[in-house]
């Protein structure tokens, strides 16, 4: 779908009201930081709307709609941010997933946890003499943040991180980018859009929704094409609807509750 088919969500509610009301069931799936949460300077500090919270569990409630939440952050910390039991979660971009009362874990991303962790100390060491950086060790995957870091300085960022990635990685890791991040991976072909199809196939006929903010939620937004996929921001985006601020999503999603009730 060509980027320049997004259309604003406020601009097309009657075309998205009549999909909702239509459809025999709701599976929908977001995003945390960006999407739920307002992006902070200090990735720990980000908290989850309380009325954002308050919608998702009135959906949660739903006996044709389920909800999952699929983060980049690792999954026992996006589980304790969120804190509502009865939905299912993805962390590390769908490394991990937990559904149905089990948490599995990709076996290949399990047999990287020891590199994630000697790449992680190693750059401790190699960007301690660049400012505003901050290394999240996320057990299978890793999150160099550069928020806080002078623009000049990010080159040498990115450098540092692929000397010690390629030192240490041995092949099997690799480097992605996302909003003033890098985010380390094992080499597997897992991202965030495959976890979603894999939802959407327990609940084949529904209507799959997806809302996300960075470009690490364009495999998702591509893999509920038929569905409502919904960029929150105002940058490039392959989704099909826009909200324009992290403020706007709880509107959303109390549309979706009265739509679909």
């Amino acid at each position: 779908m060509p980027e320049t088919s997004i259309r604003p969500f406020d601009a097309s509610r009657a075309e998205i009201k009549t999909r909702v009301e239509n459809a025999p069931g709701l599976l929908l799936c977001t995003d945390f930081d960006g999407t739920l949460a307002p992006i902070e300077t200090d990735p720990a500090a980000a908290t989850i709307r309380p009325e954002n919270r308050e919608l998702l569990g009135m959906l949660r409630e739903m006996g044709d709609v389920r909800v999952a939440v699929v983060s980049g952050r690792a999954l026992s910390d996006v589980r304790e941010r969120v804190g509502i039991e009865g939905i299912a979660y993805a962390g590390n971009h769908g490394l991990e997933l937990r559904r149905r009362g089990e948490t599995k874990l990709h076996p290949i991303a399990r047999k990287q946890k020891e590199t994630i962790g000697r790449i992680c100390t190693a750059l401790e060491d190699a960007l301690d003499g660049i400012s505003g950086t901050a290394i999240e060790d996320k057990s299978v995957t890793a999150t160099v943040h550069y928020r806080n870091t002078p623009e000049a300085q990010v080159p040498s960022v990115r450098e540092t991180v692929d000397a010690v990635v390629s030192r240490l990685g041995g092949g099997r890791i690799h480097r992605t980018g996302g909003k003033k991040i890098f985010e380390l991976r094992p080499s597997v072909r897992w991202n965030k859009g495959m976890v979603v199809s894999l939802l959407a196939a327990d609940h084949e006929g529904w209507l799959p929704v997806y809302m996300g903010d960075d470009t690490t939620d364009e495999s998702a937004f591509r893999a509920v094409s038929n569905g409502l996929p919904i960029y929150v921001g105002t940058a490039k985006s392959n989704a099909r609807y826009r909200i324009p601020q992290q403020s706007d999503v709880a509107d959303c999603l109390s549309d979706l509750v009265e739509w679909h009730t």
